[in-house]
């Protein structure tokens, strides 16, 4: 059964209707991940923009931020 917790829903794979991905489609992720991480590094670290917390704290505005 789904649980939600902070506002997400945690549901398995068969609940949510997602087939676990083909050996092959994983190999075809890593290698696109091998190439974004290649991509980034390439950059200058002085050139390099970061992210502000909105894009990877998933936990503000629920009931587990912590003030």
């Amino acid at each position: 059964m789904s649980e939600r917790v902070a506002g997400k829903t945690f549901s398995t794979p068969e609940e949510a209707g997602v087939e676990a991905p083909t050996p092959e489609e994983i190999r075809e992720f890593r290698r696109m991940f091998d190439e974004a991480e290649r991509l980034r590094d390439a950059v200058a670290p002085e050139d390099r923009i970061m992210m502000g917390p909105k894009f990877y704290d998933d936990i503000a505005g629920t009931e587990f931020e912590q003030r």
